[in-house]
């Protein structure tokens, strides 16, 4: 019924969000952080303003993990949410 779903609906999201949170970021910060120091390593190997160049490497790690992990979470997120909430109604539906 819809008021079973509006009250479980936000228990599977945050059960998902919280599954696939972990290996999602630390994947995108690993991968990110490599791709940024080989950038910068090209891109600022002239440069002799080390903030200059730290600067860079923030801003561009920050982006790429971000935007990484922004792709990366679609579909897990996605099958997992589904999968709570499908459990979740099963469970209130023998419950009641």
């Amino acid at each position: 019924t819809a008021p079973a779903l509006k009250r479980l609906l936000p228990v599977a999201v945050d059960r998902a969000v919280r599954e696939i949170i972990q290996p999602i970021l630390e994947r995108s910060c690993l991968i990110s952080g490599v791709t940024t120091r080989e950038l910068v390593l090209k891109d600022f190997a002239m440069e002799t303003d080390i903030n200059k160049v730290r600067k860079a490497a923030h801003q561009m790690v920050q982006y790429l993990a971000g935007s990484l992990a922004l792709v990366t979470c679609n579909e897990p997120l996605r099958v997992s949410m589904a999968n709570h909430l499908r459990t979740l109604l099963t469970q209130s539906s023998v419950d009641q």
